[in-house]
């Protein structure tokens, strides 16, 4: 109804102007007054021809490079225009819509720079008689998540803009960019050795003959493990659980929350979890991961490429939650994983409040090693020097970020 009201007015205003210019040709006479009038028909006719004309049966098209990329990287973007009628046009300006969570910018190695942004741009194309129109552009520096392109957007009108036409055509695509892993140098504790851990660095066949549940199927999983009763139950495929998923020897374990928001730390948080992750996978360890927040995400560990791809998709997607950071929600979660485990703890805080669970789950078995994600000047030298003083309930690995490097600082 608007558009119509819109178009409506158009028109009306040309043909107003049009009959002003006429009647003052009539009443006033003379050469030069007709030759106004004569001179303005032709951008009359122009004008008129461009307010009917259909830019909205254009056939617009975008391509991507490239729909998976690492974090920091670019993706060139293609967009295509084709129109069936050479009308003379004297410009098109085409935008490209897309989220705003693409406007951030990061660094190489996946780390934000949150004092920047990206400047969406608006490109102007001289077409004239051509048919069809090409503009590409590159995003670059991308920044992890899943980021939708919906629209585009196409202007244009004539040289006085008496008329401005404009149509958007829904183009929706994803774009998945997950995080960079970076190298790190990863230690083994003394101690990991003497809990009976040390068969963790040789494949282990999977011992299926305990089953502890059901869990929907994932790709990877074996076809003997369908659960055909619980499958025709719940109408989705199930696949059963085995007691050894929920019990390997290495957990890498996530905190969203942070008190403050700080989403530069929590997006390093997420380079080092999954590099962490990603080194342990190498050294064929059976690595669980699990994230905590207001929803817990558990993903147990198994064996091969699908694990490691549910991982990444997680990390990709995942935000921080702004809330107090606090242990006991691990110390709650560990419940699923057999004593004498070695946890790594990705956080980006730390409280002293958090001394007496950390003394507790020493003294049950678990080996806790906490990479600590700060920024080196706001680093608690105190509050890392008192978890260390407990002895050795703990162990602890304060991670912090250089210019150059990263490292994971073993306790002596």
């Amino acid at each position: 109804m608007k558009g119509r009201l819109r178009f409506a007015m158009k028109l009306g205003s040309l043909i107003l102007l049009a009959g002003i210019l006429f009647s003052y040709s009539m009443f006033q006479g003379g050469f030069v007054s007709w030759f106004l009038f004569y001179a303005y028909m032709p951008i009359l006719l122009y004008v008129l021809i461009l307010l009917f004309y259909p830019i909205g049966s254009w056939d617009v098209d975008r391509s991507l490079s490239k729909t998976y990329v690492k974090s920091g990287g670019e993706v060139k973007v293609e967009l295509s225009l084709r129109r069936r009628f050479p009308f003379p046009l004297s410009y098109v300006q085409v935008e490209d819509l897309f989220d705003k969570s693409l406007l951030k910018i990061t660094k190489t190695d996946g780390t934000m720079l949150p004092a920047q942004s990206r400047q969406v741009k608006q490109h102007i194309l001289f077409p004239g008689f051509r048919k069809q129109l090409q503009v590409g552009y590159v995003l670059d520096k991308l920044p992890r998540g899943e980021h939708h392109l919906y629209r585009v957007r196409i202007r244009t009108g004539d040289p006085f803009q008496l008329i401005i036409k404009e149509a958007i055509f829904d183009l929706p695509q994803q774009l998945h960019v997950y995080p960079t892993p970076k190298e790190i140098m990863l230690g083994n504790p003394p101690s990991v050795y003497e809990e009976g851990a040390a068969a963790a660095f040789a494949p282990r066949s999977k011992q299926t003959n305990v089953v502890s549940g059901i869990r929907e199927y994932t790709p990877g999983d074996r076809f003997s493990w369908i659960d055909w009763k619980a499958s025709a139950r719940k109408q989705d495929m199930m696949t059963k659980e085995f007691e050894q998923e929920k019990s390997a020897d290495v957990l890498v374990a996530l905190d969203r929350r942070t008190a403050t928001q700080s989403e530069d730390l929590f997006e390093y948080s997420i380079v080092i979890v999954y590099s962490v992750y990603q080194q342990l996978k190498r050294r064929n360890e059976q690595v669980g991961f699990l994230s905590i927040g207001r929803e817990v995400k558990w993903l147990p560990a198994t064996m091969g490429s699908a694990q490691l791809q549910r991982v990444q998709q997680h990390l990709t997607t995942v935000r921080y939650e702004q809330e107090p950071t606090r242990i006991q929600s691990l110390a709650a979660e560990l419940t699923k994983q057999p004593k004498g485990s070695t946890v790594y703890y990705v956080t980006t805080e730390l409280d002293i409040r958090d001394f007496p669970v950390l003394r507790a789950l020493r003294q049950s078995g678990y080996l806790l090693v906490v990479l600590y994600i700060c920024r080196l000047a706001e680093a608690d030298s105190n509050l890392i020097r008192g978890i260390r003083q407990l002895g050795h309930e703990v162990e602890i690995y304060p991670m912090q970020e250089t210019a150059h490097r990263s490292e994971v600082r073993q306790n002596a």
